[in-house]
Parts: structure tokens; sequence; C-alpha cells
């Protein structure tokens, strides 16, 4: 029996909403990881996320230079996503995303990374992951 907390894999859908404050959901998706970064700062989950999907993510300009920043230019997250764990994916995981019948490869590669990861939680925005076995964190329908 494992002694962590249950992880919650933060969608790409929902990390762009978050790092993009021109996103129309920006809002609804921030105030909902807030509350998941509340329940990591207590304890009470682990934030785990793609690493394909972290790297595309834009997390602004500096403060001291103003030049943007990409996740892949460090081994961790920063900023807002500094509490969420990178889960790598390795050439065995985009094999086997490619053998789903999921409808996009973004959404074959989140699939399988939560099965081999033991992820039942998924925080997202996308509506598609309703027919997959996983438990949605509240969202914009809270």
């Amino acid at each position: 029996m494992s002694m962590d907390p249950p992880k919650v894999l933060i969608e790409q859908s929902m990390l762009q909403a978050v790092a993009d404050t021109s996103h129309p959901h920006h809002h609804d998706a921030a105030l909902a990881y807030r509350d998941l970064v509340e329940q990591y700062r207590h304890e009470a989950v682990l934030l785990m996320a793609v690493s394909d999907h972290l790297r595309l993510i834009d997390l602004g300009p500096t403060p001291t230079t103003g030049e943007r920043v990409k996740w892949f230019l460090h081994r961790r997250p920063l900023g807002v996503f500094a509490a969420v764990d990178p889960l790598h994916v390795g050439f065995q995981h985009r094999r086997a995303a490619r053998r789903t019948n999921a409808p996009t490869p973004d959404v074959a590669l989140t699939i399988v990374m939560c099965s081999r990861a033991r992820i039942r939680r998924v925080a997202t925005l996308d509506p598609v992951f309703e027919q997959f076995d996983l438990k949605l964190q509240p969202t914009l329908s809270g």
C-alpha cells in the first residue's frame, strides 16, 4: 500500500487555460487549479502533467529580462506550475498511444500516461475525457 496521496493529472486544456490569461476559461480554470494547489500544499494530492504538454506552455516574460520563458528550458516547471511533477514520455508510451482508439494523439498520450502512472483523477476542460474511466476534477461545471 502506498503512503502517497492520490495523483491528479493536470491535462493539456487545463494547463493552457491556467497559463493564458486571455483564454476564455482562464478565470474558472485558475480558480480550480488554485484549489488543487491548496490540496497539494496540505499533502492531500500530488499534481502531475504529461511532459510533452508542459513543454508547450509559455510561462510568460521573466521579471528581470522580460524574455519569454518556456517550460522545456528547465528541468522542472516554474512559476504557477512549480507544484506540478512532469510525467516523462518515452518511446514505449508513444508506441502505446498510437495503438489506442483515442480521438487525438494528445488524448491518447494522456490516457496512456494516466494508465502507466496509475492516475485516476484528471483536471481537464476537455469533455472528451468523460468517455474514459477517469474521475474528472471539478472545473467549469463545478
